[in-house]
């Protein structure tokens, strides 16, 4: 018996084909580099408060990305000050809060599910709890129950119609088998496990936003799904915020690739899949570069106390203090050097400003900070010394890209 959406969504085809001619070479290129990145992330030890910190970096990130991208006029660090407690917002956007609230609360409820070992597969009751969640107290709107499948026809965008109503129920019910289906018949083979899982939380997203099933926040709920997915996959959490963020930065071209989906002859979802694969491992590579920054900081201050090892002396000590008090990434004014800390001033607060000069001519004698007019900058470059030598690229003339 042919349904309903076999004549209005034909792209709705639960299949995909891991053949060359589906995925080209770049796909396959890109999720390998995903994995690899992602692995990278998993083994990297971090200090206690820098992973949290980083958590909460990224967590503000993720909320932000997958509420602004609906509409949500928080910025970036009004959702951090929210995560943190200390944002104060007038009744009249206290629905801005909610939503943010409501993602966070889902990504709660994935990392404990995680926590306590229980299962992540995808279901429609959990797809409609996705939804409840990310409509929780809201205000309401008319033909919307949150968790609830639509009884009139949703339109995206005036432009897109959702898969028939009658339909819902039992394309949700597939899409969850048919993403069971692959992570099984891969799961005898090593190769292919980890990127299937990675297509299919992609997948898992493209569909739900074809279907359409709810009222509202759909596309909330296919990002949380994507979430849930990629953290099944053994995606890293800190990692696994990241696409939201990239949908979000490149809302114009999300909304594109994903109209053309069900748009262009053959229904590319290669062109949906490239398209996440390259923010995913553009957000990997940045990322991996934040992680490493944390790590050249802790390779600073243990090459510091190991250079003051042997310096007892009140000046020693202070000269250590003021070195590590100064900001690594920019350059510090003279002036500004007793308002680092409140450490810092209480150091030089009974001297003049020559005794700052002498300490800084000193860690600078010592190689370990640079003087200039424009005031003072540590050296931490030289942390770059105990990395891997490695060859500087060349064009294809021959010549040293720097």
């Amino acid at each position: 018996m042919t349904r309903p959406y076999e004549e209005s969504h034909p792209w709705l085809t639960f299949s995909l084909s891991l053949d060359a001619k589906a995925l080209d070479q770049e796909t396959w290129m890109l999720l390998g580099e995903a994995i690899s990145k992602c692995e990278h992330i998993a083994g990297v030890p971090l200090q206690p408060e820098v992973a949290m910190e980083l958590n909460q970096i990224y967590l503000a990130k993720h909320a932000h990305g997958t509420t602004q991208i609906e509409g949500n006029t928080l910025s970036e660090e009004e959702v951090r000050q929210l995560l943190d407690g200390r944002l104060d917002l007038p009744a009249s956007q206290a629905y801005l809060e909610q939503e943010i609230k409501n993602i966070v609360d889902g990504y709660n409820m994935i990392i404990d599910d995680v926590a306590h070992s229980r299962s992540l597969q995808l279901t429609p009751e959990r797809i409609s709890e996705f939804n409840k969640i990310v409509l929780r107290d809201l205000p309401p709107e008319d033909n919307v129950v949150p968790g609830e499948i639509s009884r009139s026809n949703v339109t995206v965008g005036k432009v897109y119609r959702g898969a028939p109503r009658g339909d819902c129920e039992y394309l949700l019910s597939r899409l969850c088998d048919w993403l069971h289906e692959l992570s099984v018949k891969t799961w005898d083979h090593d190769n292919y496990r980890m990127p299937v899982a990675i297509l299919s939380a992609i997948m898992s997203h493209l569909y739900l936003a074809w279907i359409h099933p709810f009222g509202n926040g759909n596309g909330r709920t296919a990002r949380l799904m994507e979430f849930q997915m990629l953290v099944k996959a053994g995606v890293p959490t800190l990692a696994a915020h990241v696409l939201s963020d990239f949908y979000n930065r490149t809302r114009s071209e999300y909304y594109r690739v994903l109209a053309s989906t069900s748009r262009e002859p053959g229904y590319p979802v290669q062109n949906f899949i490239q398209y996440a694969l390259r923010g995913f491992v553009d957000e990997l590579r940045r990322q991996i570069q934040v992680i490493r920054s944390h790590q050249l900081g802790v390779m600073w201050v243990n090459y510091i106390y190991g250079r003051f090892h042997d310096k007892n002396t009140t000046a020693g000590v202070r000269q250590r203090k003021l070195l590590l008090a100064l900001p690594p990434d920019k350059i510090t004014p003279r002036p500004k050097i007793p308002d680092l800390s409140a450490e810092i001033a209480r150091e030089y607060m009974q001297y003049t400003p020559k005794l700052v000069s002498r300490d800084l001519n000193a860690l600078e004698k010592m190689g370990l900070v640079e003087l200039d007019r424009r005031g003072v900058r540590p050296r931490i470059e030289l942390m770059q010394a105990f990395l891997p030598l490695r060859a500087e690229p060349e064009d294809p003339n021959g010549q040293s890209e720097n």
